[in-house]
């Protein structure tokens, strides 16, 4: 009997409270600020440990409900509670900051606390403000956040416009992450954010131009190494002109990544350091009806002028699909281009594959695959291009190509040619693997494959008889193994 009740006061035993404070602070810092002050009911124990925690989560959602028939937001309780946590925790140091207020219309409050929060040596700021009156009103940044001397990460969310009061120098001074996402962005308020960053390493831009807008800015950043932009505008029935340049002076800059469907305009200075680049220009086609790509080759020569010394390259951009696109935008040659993933919607051409190899004298390794799904209604004759041979063996080919990858294979007659050719050239190949295509099961949330065993048995048998150049190279198929 002694021993049950002993058992049993052992699974009662609060051993959460008997931690160290350090260690429930690190505990309680994973929570929502709100949750983080509930604790302080569980015991006398608890009853302050909130205020040690150095990371605050505070948003609004749980005073505005979904429901707004319900007419129960309250606003001032959020801004209410705010000062008050503000408050309690006195001149302590706050490590994160992050807001997220969905309907705070009362900019002046938001800038008290971003205004406490750095005179309280924050490290790490996330913003998120959303502000839905029309027209919509810019939220002012205080000097004082450029002047931060803790401040390490900056993010920053909003869903209108900002104005920046940035001083003429000394900003940012140990600013290492900032990312940026903006609905409607200003080239000065853009360029004032970024013209001054002399220790940041990591930069994110995304937002949504506006269509008749002309955004204009430069990025200095002597330490960056890594970039990366999203622009992306809805489309819509209409002409409208996109004009946006981007002017980035980056000598230490080691990764870009871009992703758009608007073609910006893009100067990477001094980029003498970039060695990996990852190319996403989602929905700009090639082709009769896509008469705004045509108009832009000067910008997508342009572009890949600045990333030519890559020795990396991921491009996703069914602009290249065409049987002659690497022509038709008179891209460089890739001298020093040592591992390519070339990605290409359903409705390109193989033949592209070729042609990126033609100007990659120096490849060592290759990635492609055709499959993926294009949501473009094209005419039956513009996608289906039958492959071709290029007039020339491409160098990479006879001397350098060691490993190639092929994703979303369905031994479709143009993929068979296509291997038949790379095996009858490829002088120095080590292996190629064919990864063949699979379709998602959203009821079952997972992948099934399109061809059976048998006919990845078949295909291997097929593909093995055709000549090779290598005599050591070897043919994979991963689920057959």
């Amino acid at each position: 009997m002694g021993s049950n009740s002993k058992s049993r006061e052992a699974c009662h035993e609060d051993r959460i409270s008997g931690l160290p404070d350090a260690i429930i602070s690190h505990i309680l810092s994973f929570l929502l600020t709100r949750e983080a002050v509930r604790t302080s009911v569980l015991s006398h124990r608890w009853k302050n440990q909130w205020t040690s925690v150095p990371n605050l989560y505070l948003r609004d959602r749980e005073y505005y409900p979904l429901e707004r028939r319900l007419k129960k937001s309250d606003p001032d309780g959020f801004s209410g509670f705010v000062d008050r946590v503000l408050f309690f925790r006195g001149s302590s140091n706050i490590h994160r900051f992050r807001l997220l207020c969905l309907e705070m219309k009362d900019f002046s409050r938001i800038d008290a606390w971003i205004r406490t929060a750095i005179m309280r040596n924050v490290v790490e700021l996330d913003l998120e403000l959303y502000e839905y009156s029309n027209p919509p009103q810019p939220f002012v940044f205080p000097r004082s956040l450029f002047m931060c001397k803790t401040l390490v990460v900056l993010k920053l969310r909003l869903q209108s416009n900002f104005i920046a009061l940035a001083p003429a120098s000394d900003c940012f001074p140990s600013l290492k992450f900032l990312h940026v996402d903006v609905v409607l962005p200003d080239a000065d308020s853009m360029e004032k954010l970024f013209s001054c960053c002399p220790a940041l390493e990591d930069l994110v831009i995304e937002g949504e131009p506006g269509y008749d807008s002309v955004l204009n800015f430069e990025v200095s950043a002597p330490k960056l190494k890594r970039l990366r932009i999203s622009w992306y505008i809805v489309p819509f029935h209409g002409n409208y002109d996109r004009k946006v340049f981007i002017n980035a002076n980056v000598p230490s800059l080691e990764e870009f990544n871009l992703q758009e469907n608007i073609l910006a305009n893009y100067s990477l200075k001094n980029a003498h350091s970039l060695s990996r680049a990852k190319i996403d220009l989602v929905n700009l086609h090639s082709g009769e009806k896509f008469g705004t790509v045509r108009d832009s080759a000067d910008r997508i020569q342009w572009l890949f002028a600045e990333i030519r010394n890559v020795k990396f390259l991921s491009l996703s951009a069914p602009v290249f699909g065409g049987p002659c696109s690497v022509y038709q935008y008179h891209l460089p040659t890739f001298n020093n281009l040592n591992h390519l993933e070339l990605l290409l919607q359903n409705c390109c051409s193989l033949r592209s594959v070729t042609n990126f190899l033609q100007i990659s004298p120096k490849l060592e390794h290759l990635v492609f695959e055709n499959s993926i799904h294009c949501y473009v209604c094209h005419f039956v004759d513009e996608s289906v291009h039958e492959w071709s041979p290029p007039d020339f063996v491409p160098a990479c080919l006879l001397s350098h190509l060691k490993t190639i990858r092929i994703r979303g294979f369905q031994g479709l007659p143009d993929e068979m040619e296509v291997v038949e050719y790379l095996l009858k050239y490829g002088a120095v190949l080590n292996t190629i693997t064919i990864c063949t295509l699979e379709y998602f099961c959203e009821e079952k949330e997972m992948k099934f494959p399109v061809l059976g065993l048998r006919e990845e048995v078949k295909l291997l048998q097929t593909i093995s008889m055709f000549p090779r150049a290598s005599k050591t190279c070897q043919i994979v198929f991963p689920k057959l193994k």
